[in-house]
């Protein structure tokens, strides 16, 4: 069938749905408000949003962007969308055919390609609406739930779904990578898509994010962005936070091999309350080196806060931890900063797990308890995590005003939930770990491990045993 029949087919079908649409997802309420639900977490306050497929506006509705258009096929649908929600511009017509010179920062498609004449067209049509930072938010059905799906519409249990693609997550990676895009992550959502006390709950909220059994979810989702060409450069600066709490030995070593990066680099040493002569050197070094800056206070709150102060006194585009001890060589910075600045991700994580580390740079309790707590984080955030707490950190200023810190001491645990929190891609970047040559380590493993077991119970109730609904 060609291009055109297929799309006035699909045209025609949700044309026919368009006056019972709203009674559909209300029916199905349970199912359309955990997609609702999902999608909003993942978009970021008062952004630019397309919605492409926007049926009624419901979901557009629901993000509150600061600017919203929303896309659909159906005329019918479209006209019931102007109604509801006026605030908003609507358009009828395939994604294909819309023509506008604007970017947007966030589009969603909520079980859309499932209903597309041509993935790859939709795709290519999609890239000229993205700056190098938009994210593209979508769901799909899992195709293998067809034979449930056609059964429950038999009897009238469910929306009517017409013509339909049978697309797996994998299915749609390939394709995607055809037309320069890549993907941030990807999982599957509804695992049990009606309401049954506690099963539906633990189903939706564990059991997505087990292996082999979460193939078995009623919807996939993806978050992807534009693929940056080598070349991409964003003319970004950064500030290099750099928290101190008796720090003497180190801290002038650490600032002179601070390496220049992008437009400015800023260097902010935060000095926590020190009893040694680390803020002396500080300001000792300011007459040589006009990007410096220096915080201090008393008394000592721990790194968490010290980075807190860093980062909300920040002047640049990226901001980076660089732990005093320089157990993370400064050289190595710059893998940080590249892929910020190159838009390849949203937040860069160090790890110290693939590189051989220097004699007692980590001691095995430690080591172990690092890998243990990389697996749990892996699971909250849905994402590739090998080393948690390596110091050096990097992500876009812009991004932290939606970070909550001071739940935990250290602050990488609140870093990496926020990052995930706002459906950030978490890049790990390997660094080589060197030993400390001076002070003492501020890590105490008994007693730290027992606060950041505490701050992973946090990260459970905010990214897994979230309201579903």
């Amino acid at each position: 069938m060609s291009s055109i029949p297929q799309k006035e087919f699909v045209r025609a079908h949700f044309d026919s749905i368009a006056h019972d649409y709203d009674k559909w997802k209300k029916k199905n309420a349970y199912y359309y408000q955990n997609v609702k639900a999902f999608v909003t977490r993942n978009v970021r306050p008062g952004s630019r949003v397309l919605e492409v497929g926007c049926g009624t506006g419901e979901v557009l509705a629901s993000i509150k962007p600061s600017y919203g258009v929303g896309i659909d096929i159906s005329p019918e649908m479209i006209q019931r969308a102007t109604e509801k929600f006026p605030q908003y511009k609507f358009f009828a017509g395939p994604v294909e055919e819309f023509s506008t010179e604007e970017k947007f920062d966030f589009i969603v498609m909520v079980d859309v390609v499932d209903h597309v004449y041509d993935v790859m067209d939709v795709f290519q049509s999609l890239l000229r609406l993205c700056h190098a930072e938009t994210k593209i938010i979508l769901t799909t059905i899992n195709p293998w739930w067809d034979p449930i799906l056609s059964f429950m519409e038999k009897f009238g249990a469910k929306m009517p779904e017409g013509p339909h693609n049978f697309l797996e997550i994998d299915d749609i990676k390939r394709i995607i990578e055809l037309v320069n895009f890549s993907v941030n992550y990807s999982g599957y959502l509804l695992l049990f898509p009606k309401y049954i006390p506690i099963l539906s709950y633990l189903a939706n909220t564990i059991g997505v994010r087990l292996p082999g059994i979460r193939k078995l979810s009623s919807a996939q989702y993806m978050v992807i962005q534009p693929t940056p060409s080598p070349s991409t450069n964003l003319g970004l600066g950064c500030s290099v936070i750099i928290p101190c709490y008796n720090e003497e030995g180190n801290i002038e070593k650490g600032i002179r091999r601070i390496p220049s990066m992008g437009k400015h680099t800023e260097i902010i040493v935060v000095n926590d309350g020190s009893k040694d002569r680390t803020a002396d050197v500080v300001k000792g070094l300011q007459k040589e080196f006009s990007n410096l800056r220096l915080i201090e206070y008393f008394p000592n709150h721990g790194k968490g806060y010290a980075v807190d102060q860093g980062f909300k006194a920040a002047t640049q585009e990226v901001v980076m931890i660089l732990d005093a001890d320089l157990s993370v060589p400064p050289e190595e910075l710059p893998r940080f900063f590249v892929p910020l600045n190159q838009a390849r991700c949203q937040f860069v994580n160090g790890t110290r797990m693939v590189y051989p580390m220097e004699k007692q740079a980590m001691r095995t309790l430690n080591l172990f308890g690092n890998k243990i707590f990389g697996m749990i984080m892996g699971f909250i955030t849905n994402q590739y995590l090998t080393d948690t707490l390596c110091g050096t950190k990097a992500f876009y200023k812009k991004d932290y005003q939606y970070i909550s810190m001071g739940f935990d001491r250290w602050g990488d645990f609140d870093l990496l939930f926020g990052a995930a929190k706002l459906g950030n891609k978490i890049l790990e970047i390997p660094v080589h770990y060197k030993s400390r040559t001076a002070g003492d380590s501020k890590m105490k493993t008994f007693q730290h491990a027992l606060h950041l077991l505490g701050a992973c119970i946090r990260g459970f109730k905010e990214l897994v045993f979230v309201p579903r609904t």
